[in-house]
């Protein structure tokens, strides 16, 4: 399997994605967005309810028998741990955009002589199909970085991958799905724009991906921000008309990196 693609990790069981506006409920979308993913080869990755994680590919959808097929995975512990899990949770990216839903227990099956799994269309899906504004990357060589604290935890520094005025994306090799599950909600946290200025705000955790391959993973972390006022939000417009112009200017002119 290519990791040229983000392959967003399984969110927790309790923690997707809520809000109603991206939520599918008829058969008929779920299964259009299904077909999609397969026919995308998209990557998916499962969590079952002990945790235990893999990566996989829808084969096959029926959009007549509400099911579809999942590929096998080389992991025996792995798959019969989905063999026997009341629900597991899914998550992928199709062209970009993040897709969540939770399935029941599957099946064995065989597809073309292989094993596979086979399951009934979830119930809702998540399919965060619109981008509510203009998001800004920055330059790794800036040094961005954003200081989260938690309750009973040692503060996380984590790198700013790109900035709008409804969210931030946030970068890390040692700050992971476990420290930070979707759902997490930081009622202040500090953004570092170094010559720009800091910023303190709250937000929330809406998904968690990895980017690269499994040797060089970086944890990325999409947040929303918590209902910013209205001097903060011009404040993070100017910043993120900023940032886009020191990405544009340091593409042309350096040739520095991306931080997304």
């Amino acid at each position: 399997m290519s990791f040229d693609e983000l392959v967003p990790p399984a969110p927790d069981l309790a923690a997707t994605v809520t809000d109603d506006r991206y939520r599918l409920t008829h058969a008929a979308q779920i299964g259009t967005v299904l077909r999609d993913l397969g026919g995308q080869r998209c990557l998916l990755n499962v969590r079952t309810r002990d945790g235990r994680q893999f990566v996989t590919t829808i084969l096959r959808v029926d959009p007549a028998g509400r099911t579809f097929v999942l590929d096998w995975y080389r992991d025996a512990a792995a798959c019969e741990a989905l063999l026997a899990s009341d629900e597991s949770a899914v998550s992928g990216l199709l062209r970009g955009v993040p897709v969540s839903f939770s399935i029941g227990t599957p099946a064995a099956t065989r597809i073309d002589g292989h094993p596979a799994f086979v399951a009934s269309f979830p119930a809702q899906l998540h399919y965060l199909q619109r981008r509510r504004h203009f998001r800004a990357r920055t330059l790794v060589t800036r040094g961005y970085c954003c200081e989260i604290r938690l309750p009973d935890a040692v503060p996380f520094l984590l790198d700013i991958a790109d900035l709008s005025l409804s969210g931030v994306g946030l970068r890390s090799r040692t700050v992971t799905s476990a420290h930070l599950p979707v759902g997490t909600t930081v009622a202040k946290c500090l953004l570092d724009f170094r010559e720009m200025g800091r910023l303190e705000l709250g937000l929330q955790v809406v998904g968690h991906w990895l980017v690269g391959g499994t040797d060089a993973a970086v944890h990325h972390f999409g947040c929303a921000f918590l209902a910013p006022h209205g001097r903060l939000e011009n404040r993070l417009q100017q910043m993120v008309f900023a940032i886009e112009a020191a990405y544009r200017n340091g593409r042309n002119g350096a040739g520095e990196t991306a931080g997304a």
